[in-house]
Protein backbone atom coordinates (compact mmCIF):
# COMPACT_ATOMS: atom_id res chain seq x y z
CA UNK A 1 0.00 0.00 0.00
CA UNK A 2 2.96 2.18 0.56
CA UNK A 3 4.16 2.15 -2.62
CA UNK A 4 0.95 3.16 -4.49
CA UNK A 5 0.87 6.17 -2.46
CA UNK A 6 4.49 7.40 -2.64
CA UNK A 7 3.94 8.33 -6.98
CA UNK A 8 0.55 9.89 -6.15
CA UNK A 9 2.57 12.24 -3.13
CA UNK A 10 5.49 13.22 -5.78
CA UNK A 11 2.99 13.91 -8.55
CA UNK A 12 0.96 16.23 -6.29
CA UNK A 13 4.47 17.60 -4.82
CA UNK A 14 5.50 18.20 -8.57
CA UNK A 15 2.08 19.70 -9.26
CA UNK A 16 1.92 22.05 -6.52
CA UNK A 17 5.73 23.33 -7.63
CA UNK A 18 4.64 23.88 -11.30
CA UNK A 19 1.71 25.58 -10.01
CA UNK A 20 3.33 28.45 -8.07
CA UNK A 21 5.96 28.66 -10.83
CA UNK A 22 3.57 29.58 -13.40
CA UNK A 23 1.34 31.81 -10.45
CA UNK A 24 1.49 35.37 -10.42
CA UNK A 25 2.31 38.30 -8.47
CA UNK A 26 2.01 41.81 -7.10
CA UNK A 27 4.50 43.94 -5.19
CA UNK A 28 3.63 47.25 -4.22
CA UNK A 29 5.85 49.96 -3.49
CA UNK A 30 5.54 53.38 -1.56
CA UNK A 31 8.13 56.02 -2.92
CA UNK A 32 6.98 58.87 -0.57
CA UNK A 33 5.98 56.66 2.37
CA UNK A 34 2.68 58.34 3.07
CA UNK A 35 1.13 54.92 3.28
CA UNK A 36 -0.35 54.48 0.05
CA UNK A 37 1.21 52.49 -2.90
CA UNK A 38 2.29 54.41 -5.77
CA UNK A 39 4.49 51.30 -7.65
CA UNK A 40 3.45 48.08 -8.90
CA UNK A 41 5.51 45.23 -9.98
CA UNK A 42 3.76 42.33 -12.09
CA UNK A 43 5.50 39.12 -11.63
CA UNK A 44 4.56 36.06 -13.81
CA UNK A 45 6.87 32.67 -13.78
CA UNK A 46 9.28 34.75 -12.10
CA UNK A 47 9.77 36.99 -14.68
CA UNK A 48 8.95 40.73 -14.41
CA UNK A 49 6.05 42.00 -16.82
CA UNK A 50 4.92 45.07 -15.62
CA UNK A 51 5.62 47.89 -13.73
CA UNK A 52 3.05 50.68 -12.96
CA UNK A 53 4.23 54.14 -11.13
CA UNK A 54 2.58 56.87 -9.86
CA UNK A 55 5.35 59.73 -10.38
CA UNK A 56 3.47 62.56 -8.80
CA UNK A 57 1.58 60.06 -5.87
CA UNK A 58 -2.18 61.70 -6.85
CA UNK A 59 -3.14 58.02 -6.87
CA UNK A 60 -3.41 57.42 -10.75
CA UNK A 61 -1.02 55.99 -12.84
CA UNK A 62 1.85 58.10 -15.17
CA UNK A 63 4.50 55.50 -15.94
CA UNK A 64 3.96 51.90 -17.60
CA UNK A 65 6.87 49.65 -18.32
CA UNK A 66 6.45 46.31 -20.32
CA UNK A 67 9.57 43.86 -20.01
CA UNK A 68 10.88 41.15 -22.42
CA UNK A 69 11.39 37.41 -21.15
CA UNK A 70 15.06 38.59 -20.41
CA UNK A 71 14.25 41.57 -18.06
CA UNK A 72 14.81 44.77 -20.73
CA UNK A 73 12.31 47.04 -20.97
CA UNK A 74 10.12 46.62 -24.31
CA UNK A 75 7.87 49.62 -24.13
CA UNK A 76 7.37 52.77 -21.94
CA UNK A 77 4.06 54.56 -21.47
CA UNK A 78 4.11 57.33 -19.99
CA UNK A 79 1.68 60.47 -18.57
CA UNK A 80 3.85 63.60 -19.21
CA UNK A 81 1.62 66.20 -18.15
CA UNK A 82 -0.45 63.93 -15.49
CA UNK A 83 -4.02 64.50 -16.92
CA UNK A 84 -4.67 61.07 -16.86
CA UNK A 85 -4.26 60.04 -20.38
CA UNK A 86 -1.11 58.70 -21.55
CA UNK A 87 1.11 60.98 -24.41
CA UNK A 88 4.82 59.03 -24.56
CA UNK A 89 5.58 56.09 -25.88
CA UNK A 90 8.68 54.54 -25.80
CA UNK A 91 8.89 51.48 -27.56
CA UNK A 92 12.38 49.39 -27.55
CA UNK A 93 14.56 46.79 -29.60
CA UNK A 94 16.70 44.40 -26.83
CA UNK A 95 16.93 47.49 -24.18
CA UNK A 96 17.60 49.95 -27.04
CA UNK A 97 15.04 52.83 -27.43
CA UNK A 98 14.35 52.56 -31.27
CA UNK A 99 11.26 54.51 -31.43
CA UNK A 100 10.07 57.49 -29.50
CA UNK A 101 5.83 58.05 -30.10
CA UNK A 102 4.55 61.56 -28.56
CA UNK A 103 1.17 63.34 -28.17
CA UNK A 104 3.14 66.79 -28.00
CA UNK A 105 -0.55 68.48 -28.25
CA UNK A 106 -2.50 66.07 -25.10
CA UNK A 107 -5.29 65.52 -27.52
CA UNK A 108 -5.01 61.77 -27.47
CA UNK A 109 -3.20 61.67 -30.33
CA UNK A 110 0.30 60.94 -31.61
CA UNK A 111 1.95 63.72 -33.83
CA UNK A 112 5.51 63.14 -33.46
CA UNK A 113 7.18 60.13 -34.31
CA UNK A 114 11.21 60.04 -33.46
CA UNK A 115 13.41 57.25 -34.84
CA UNK A 116 16.39 56.43 -33.14
CA UNK A 117 18.98 53.59 -33.57
CA UNK A 118 22.48 53.53 -31.55
CA UNK A 119 21.43 55.99 -29.45
CA UNK A 120 21.23 59.11 -32.55
CA UNK A 121 18.31 60.30 -33.71
CA UNK A 122 17.51 59.20 -37.00
CA UNK A 123 14.22 60.83 -38.93
CA UNK A 124 11.64 62.64 -36.95
CA UNK A 125 8.14 62.61 -38.50
CA UNK A 126 5.45 65.22 -37.25
CA UNK A 127 2.00 65.89 -37.80
CA UNK A 128 1.63 69.33 -37.81
CA UNK A 129 -2.04 69.27 -39.14
CA UNK A 130 -4.30 66.62 -36.43
CA UNK A 131 -4.87 64.14 -39.15
CA UNK A 132 -2.38 61.52 -38.21
CA UNK A 133 -0.31 61.66 -41.08
CA UNK A 134 2.72 62.77 -41.06
CA UNK A 135 3.13 65.85 -43.42
CA UNK A 136 6.96 67.13 -41.61
CA UNK A 137 9.71 65.19 -41.43
CA UNK A 138 13.12 66.08 -40.37
CA UNK A 139 16.09 63.41 -41.27
CA UNK A 140 19.24 64.41 -39.49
Amino acid sequence: MRKKCLPLFFILVFMSVSICSFSSEVITSDMNSDGKPDGWTYIKSGNVEKQEIDLNFDGKVDGVYLYENNGKVKEEILNTNHDGKMDNWRLFDNGELIIDKVDSDFDGRIDIWIYIREGKILRIDKDTTGDGKTDKVIEY
